[in-house]
């Protein structure tokens, strides 16, 4: 069963195979959009690298070869490029835009429908605040992973590849020298990325617990008033604020510190260009619109790394999601019907419990070996001290629960 676990963030987001089938069978429905709108963001992300190349262009064969014509050609298809681009930006975020709110809508009510299958025992052990977050914030996190995670993938992985080609085409010697780079910076930002999401999770448990002692606030505090539990509690939260407060600084200070340091590693390779490039222009091998693009391809190329860096924590942290909502829907109620019902107009009749044995949990049983009749018409009261089972006995007549050993019947038919 899928109930709460104060360690399960540690125990989710390993991307398996079953995972990913599932995930993509979320997509399934809406290919159309999903086809549509990486269509469009590989466009987008292809006219991003031709742009530049396009800007060497309007320097090497317009400025500083004085030609004013190859200049006004130049600006000309760059304006249509633009425009293009634009009109695919439109696209994408139209269509994932679309395409979340699907994934979202289907996660929600497959997950609401299958709460109302579940029996009363499901209710009695998960925490109200667990269920609230798989139906909210953890359908959130998997639609976006779906779908703006999909899409800054594509776009970072066709830049890089584009830039790549384009700075080919350009200096291959230089190009190299980027490559060699690029390596460097993934593993960083992959590592900055994983130590952040490391903390983010450890935040994400404690959001989950105040969550729960909210609810069991608010929904208990005639309870807490009565025993006059409000500096208990208070503590209690206290502890959980302060440990949700030291992951999310934690967290906030790595994401702070990522930047800069990717920032200074592409710095340290621009600076190498420079040098290589400078030297090329001085003996003819390279253009001054050569060393501008690469200025600009190595620039560019960092918002691709850090795309995918933060994708892949993101992609950790909404496959934990996934497998507590997947979890939730594959739960199995306690309660099922039998395949062969007897039909019946009414259910009054004789109440006979015979032999019932009942436990909530396995080594703890309220019921031992219960034996009672009560005839049709005749008005009985149960009677014990708290916890005796008295209200353990009218949901097992309500069938909320059923016995663990043992039958009750009504009117003389086994009531399952």
């Amino acid at each position: 069963m899928s109930t709460y676990n104060e360690f399960e963030e540690e125990q989710y987001g390993k991307l398996n195979a079953h995972i990913f089938e599932r995930l993509v069978s979320l997509l399934k429905p809406h290919w159309k959009y999903a086809v549509g709108f990486l269509l469009c963001i590989s466009m987008v992300s292809a006219i991003d690298s031709y742009t530049t190349f396009l800007s060497k262009r309007i320097i090497d064969e317009g400025i500083i070869a004085g030609s004013r014509e190859a200049i006004v050609q130049t600006i000309i298809l760059y304006g249509s490029v633009i425009l293009l681009q634009a009109l695919g930006s439109f696209g994408f975020i139209y269509l994932v835009g679309i395409l979340a709110e699907r994934v979202r809508y289907d996660l929600r009510k497959k997950m609401f429908n299958h709460l109302q299958q579940l029996s009363l025992a499901y209710f009695s052990e998960t925490p109200v605040g667990w269920i609230m977050s798989r139906l909210t914030s953890d359908t959130e996190r998997l639609s976006d992973l779906m779908t703006w995670g999909i899409l800054d993938v594509t776009w970072a992985v066709i830049n890089i590849t584009t830039a790549g080609i384009f700075m080919f085409i350009i200096n291959p010697n230089l190009a190299v020298i980027v490559f060699i780079m690029l390596p460097i910076l993934i593993i960083v930002a992959i590592q900055f990325r994983t130590r952040i999401l490391y903390h983010y999770r450890r935040s994400r448990k404690m959001n989950s617990k105040i969550t729960g002692a909210f609810n069991e606030g608010i929904s208990g505090v005639r309870v807490i008033k009565a025993l006059s539990r409000e500096d208990s509690n208070l503590g209690e939260f206290a502890v959980l604020t302060e440990g949700m407060y030291d992951a999310s600084f934690r967290a906030a200070w790595l994401s702070a510190l990522f930047l800069p340091t990717v920032q200074v590693i592409s710095a340290i390779g621009l600076g190498i260009v420079l040098w290589r490039g400078g030297m090329q222009v001085q003996i003819g091998n390279m253009t001054i619109g050569g060393i501008q693009a690469f200025v600009s391809y190595i620039t560019f190329i960092m918002w691709p790394i850090q795309d995918i860096a933060r994708v892949y924590a993101q992609m950790q942290n909404a496959v934990a999601s996934a497998e507590r909502i997947f979890g939730l829907i594959d739960t199995e109620p306690s309660v099922k019907n039998r395949l062969v019902t007897v039909e019946t107009e009414s259910i009054e009749g004789d109440i006979r419990f015979e032999n019932v044995h009942f436990s909530y949990e396995e080594d703890d049983p309220v019921i031992k070996d219960l034996n009672f009749e009560v005839k049709h018409g005749d008005m009985i009261a149960l009677v014990g001290p708290t916890g005796g089972g008295k209200t353990t006995i009218v949901n097992l007549l309500c069938r909320f629960y059923e016995p663990t050993q043992g039958k009750i019947y009504i009117n003389g038919v086994d009531y399952q």
